[in-house]
């Protein structure tokens, strides 16, 4: 019993042991007591610093959107549509197409709204008829009834934002005229070369003033196609040196001419199509009846093929007999030319010929030099006119001028006289809008200034003496109404046609 209790005891000192060495670092032993401390519950806490606040960041201004656009050379097709590479708006605006005029921007062509920002490849449709090889795109404003291009207006380009020019290579079917230098004969008939229309299209025949188109002479309506050798008849006694052969519309009345009313040139780039040719004729004078004044007549206008003479003839048996008078005539169209005449030899009826001038600066002289000039081979007929026939005058429909007036092409009249253009009233002379003085013999391009805001449709020429007063417009109790070759007053009614629209519109 006192062995069990002696193992006992041996085997829970050698535990003990074993406890107390596990609680020593890396198993050493230590002399040293181990000391209990105490933590006493009023030990202070360690005091924490506030966190600083977070620094605000900025957030940035976006930047202004610069208006602008960028656009290539591109060409252009009978769709119409070409490509902006970039718009730029700060608003909503619209892009802008312009045609060129001398190399600036002239009117719109097309346009097409956009929203504020930055559009790449943008699509837009121009009108291919009015279109010009050169071309400027810009950026309007819409500041207007959204969606709707107030310009000329309110949508006004964004200010100091130039337009960028760029070019275009036309791709499109374009109708096209051709003529060729050519003698006209008796008949009048002009050939055209080649005429190519894209749908039914008038081709004119214009007189050339200036340098510009004047006006028709002739024409013909022509089927879309491809057309050769195309034949028409001109007013050949009207005609010019230099022509043109115009295309036109046919936007009226399908196949009925209504220019210059209507059926206006067709464009090609903002210009006429059209082709120009130089023409020779048959020797001819145009001279009207006329009183002779001062001792001169004058001849309305003759073409010289070289230097010439215009002479004047006096009548015997009625055919031309002795020489009374001769101007000298240019190269080309000569207009408006006096000639002196030898009274005690002039008759009442009088004739125009054509001479050569075989000895250019010297005087007239016949029959040694100065032949008349022959066509076939033959002399051509005389121009006749008389001296004691009344008064006639020549006025062609037009519109107004940008003056305000209207313009009478010839008067011719023996005594001074008033020019009156009246209104219509159901066929017969209305109200008086405008009158001016003429004086004796022929008058050319006559204007006379109407009340612009009562002019309108047929109007009605009237030619009153000037009996009473000098250059005081008396009628109708003093100033009577002149009378034509038929003894009848003289009334011309014509048409006052509607304004052009202006570019762009």
């Amino acid at each position: 019993m006192a062995t069990k209790r002696f193992l006992f005891r041996g085997l829970a000192s050698l535990v003990l042991l074993f406890a107390v060495g596990c609680n020593r670092p890396n198993g050493a032993a230590s002399d040293t007591p181990t000391e209990t401390v105490a933590v006493s519950d009023t030990t202070p806490m360690p005091t924490l610093s506030p966190e600083p606040p977070p620094t605000a960041t900025p957030t940035p201004e976006p930047t202004p959107i610069a208006p602008g656009v960028v656009i290539e050379d591109q060409p252009l097709d009978e769709s119409g549509v070409l490509i902006a590479a970039q718009v730029a708006l700060p608003g909503p605006g619209w892009l802008v197409i312009y045609r060129a005029v001398d190399g600036a921007a002239e009117s719109v062509i097309g346009q097409v709204p956009l929203a504020a920002g930055i559009h790449e490849n943008v699509e837009i449709s121009v009108a291919t008829d009015n279109v010009t090889v050169q071309l400027f795109a810009g950026v309007h404003m819409d500041v207007g009834a959204e969606g709707v291009f107030d310009f000329p207006g309110e949508d006004e380009p964004y200010p100091g934002e130039p337009e960028a020019s760029f070019t275009v290579d036309l791709l499109l079917p374009q109708p096209r005229v051709e003529a060729a230098d050519q003698a006209v004969a008796e008949d009048g008939v002009v050939s055209l070369a080649l005429v190519e229309a894209l749908r039914p299209t008038w081709v004119l025949i214009h007189t050339v003033e200036d340098g510009q188109i004047g006006p028709a002479i002739g024409g013909r309506l022509l089927t879309p196609g491809l057309h050769e050798d195309v034949a028409l008849t001109i007013d050949w006694r009207r005609a010019t040196p230099a022509l043109y052969a115009v295309l036109h519309e046919d936007d009226g009345e399908m196949g009925v001419l209504d220019y210059p009313a209507g059926d206006m040139p067709l464009l090609q780039g903002g210009e006429p199509i059209l082709a120009a040719f130089k023409a020779t004729y048959p020797p001819e004078v145009l001279v009207y009846d006329q009183p002779i004044i001062d001792g001169t007549i004058m001849v309305e206008r003759a073409i010289s093929e070289g230097p010439g003479w215009v002479v004047i003839y006096n009548e015997a048996d009625g055919q031309p007999g002795f020489i009374v008078g001769s101007a000298p005539l240019q190269d080309g169209l000569n207009e408006a030319i006096v000639v002196e005449l030898r009274e005690s030899a002039v008759t009442t009826q009088l004739f125009a010929w054509l001479h050569q001038d075989t000895t250019p600066g010297d005087a007239f002289n016949f029959p040694g030099q100065d032949p008349p000039v022959l066509y076939n081979n033959r002399m051509p007929r005389a121009a006749a006119f008389r001296t004691d026939l009344g008064a006639q005058a020549f006025v062609n429909d037009q519109r107004l001028g940008e003056d305000g007036t209207v313009t009478i092409a010839t008067i011719v009249i023996p005594a001074p006289a008033w020019a009156l253009v009246y209104s219509d009233n159901d066929g017969q002379t209305g109200e008086l809008l405008g009158q001016t003085w003429v004086p004796a013999g022929v008058n050319r391009n006559v204007a006379v200034e109407i009340d612009p805001s009562t002019a309108a449709g047929p109007l009605h020429l009237v030619m009153v003496w000037d009996d009473g007063a000098a250059e005081e417009l008396e009628t109708p109790d003093i100033d009577p109404p002149l009378t034509g070759d038929n003894n009848r007053p003289l009334n011309i009614p014509f048409a006052l046609l509607e304004a052009l629209p202006a570019a762009g519109e």
